[in-house]
């Protein structure tokens, strides 16, 4: 083991923390893209069993219970460790694809709220474990290195799609005499229940090695850490430190940037693959969501170490650079999927025609690949400037952000099945050019602030020096 003031260490603990987010993101990715797919398939078979729009409203409980929690959850950081938090959220993520065994209305919308707390759980325990376990110098690398490997969860979520597409296509073909089946029911994608089942069995597995890894985690802090993990407040204090932190100035300047973060996500993780699927121009394509989050995880995991080595030889790169990037990845993505995809699709399956072109894997594949650069960016950004900009309120800042991230993804996929594809394209660029110009604002704010704390302790220093030098003269 690396000695805890090395820099080895520190890029452990970011790895470490980094592999047990993919496994325990695996499953929640992977059912993400299909899950409002999978959803509608079940309820055209048993309507009564689960509502049609139940995937969107699942995920919208979802955030709506992780808002909530983030509410108190930095309160619990004075009873439990950041690592704590993380083996208890990795218990919660775990709960979720036990629901794809036997899908109805109510494990499902329990389940979700059980991931919602378990998402709040593990951000704030990301975040507070990553700046007690890192350096001012180091914070930025760290952060993106923790993302790249943690966001490799798209990757091998696309393997197991892969994986199961094909399985089920020869199914389909007779070639495995009745162990699945892929079912075309007029020219939709459809999901039989035994495949689904065949799913859930392989995401559960891979739950259970996220909660392995987790365990395994080094708990001791780094020397020189931006912040110990060791909290000396109240829970009633810190519960209400973090209302006052949700309406403090500062923080309402990032609000823009944490709303663009839950917009991006949304849009990227479910609607996005969602309107592929209803896309009847489509219904050959099988294997949408393998390619897809194929595409997603390679564009975070490489703009996720592009950002960890840049920010090691240019000082801010991880701040207004990755910004811009983040920005004009999203009008590109934008521009693609405006121009490839049916105004309805995200709404209802539709034979509607595209406006230029149709869809195809490699363009499918560029699209995800360019959306996980964006959100790579996005979260990045974000997570660095929480560290940052309230020193003396780090955990609540953290919490706050993720909770008005979650607020826009609770509005997103609670009106998803009434919102036309344009909204989300030409919305979401202008609200990404709008937080750009705000965080580049609180940025230049920060470097005025860090510039004033620096210099003050020099001259505090240098006090305490002339102090010590007269003493010893008079000795």
């Amino acid at each position: 083991m690396f000695p805890a003031q090395s820099p080895k260490f520190e890029l452990l603990c970011a790895a470490m923390l980094g592999a047990g987010q993919l496994f325990m993101n695996t499953a929640f990715d992977a059912e993400a893209f299909i899950l409002e797919s999978v959803i509608h398939s079940v309820h055209e078979r048993d309507p009564e069993r689960i509502d049609q729009y139940a995937g969107y409203y699942g995920q919208s409980v979802i955030y709506g219970s992780f808002m909530i929690s983030c509410l108190f959850t930095p309160s619990l950081l004075n009873i439990w460790t950041p690592k704590t938090l993380l083996v208890i959220s990795s218990f919660c993520f775990a709960a979720f694809p036990f629901g794809f065994l036997f899908i109805n209305s109510y494990y499902h919308y329990f389940s979700t709220v059980v991931l919602g707390i378990g998402k709040a759980f593990f951000n704030l325990g990301c975040t507070t474990y990553l700046t007690s376990h890192s350096t001012r110098k180091s914070i930025e690398s760290n952060v993106s290195l923790q993302w790249a490997i943690g966001c490799g969860s798209l990757i091998v979520g696309s393997m197991i799609l892969g994986t199961m597409t094909w399985f089920s296509g020869d199914a389909r073909k007779e070639i495995l005499m009745n162990v699945t089946e892929v079912v075309l029911k007029s020219d939709t994608r459809e999901f039989s229940d035994l495949e689904i089942r065949l799913l859930s069995l392989v995401l559960i597995v891979v739950s259970i090695l996220a909660v392995i890894i987790v365990c395994f985690l080094p708990s001791k802090d780094v020397e020189n850490c931006i912040e110990s993990s060791v909290k000396n407040g109240s829970f009633k204090k810190d519960l209400k430190l973090t209302f006052t932190t949700s309406i403090s100035l500062k923080m309402l300047q990032i609000v823009p940037l944490c709303m663009l973060c839950g917009f991006n996500a949304s849009f990227l993780m479910s609607i996005i693959p969602t309107s592929m699927h209803f896309n009847k121009n489509n219904a050959k394509m099988l294997y949408i969501p393998a390619i897809y989050s194929l595409g997603a995880g390679t564009g975070e995991v490489l703009m996720g170490f592009v950002i960890a080595e840049s920010s090691r030889r240019i000082k801010g790169f991880g701040l207004k650079p990755t910004m811009v990037i983040g920005t004009v990845t999203l009008s590109i993505y934008c521009v693609l999927i405006h121009a490839s995809t049916p105004f309805e699709a995200p709404m209802k399956p539709t034979s509607e025609e595209p406006m230029l072109f149709y869809q195809s894997y490699p363009l499918i594949y560029l699209i995800a690949l360019i959306c996980g650069i964006s959100d790579c960016c996005f979260n990045g950004v974000r997570s660095v400037i929480c560290a940052l900009v309230m020193p003396s309120r780090r955990a609540q800042s953290f919490s706050v952000s993720r909770m008005y991230q979650a607020a826009a993804c609770v509005i997103i996929f609670f009106f998803s099945p009434i919102i036309p594809l344009y909204v989300y394209t030409c919305g979401l660029p202008v609200l990404a050019v709008f937080s750009t110009f705000v965080f580049f604002k609180i940025v230049d704010s920060t470097d005025r602030m860090e510039r004033k704390l620096t210099s003050q302790t020099w001259l505090e220093q240098d006090l305490k020096s002339t102090l010590e030098k007269k003493v010893d003269q008079k000795l």
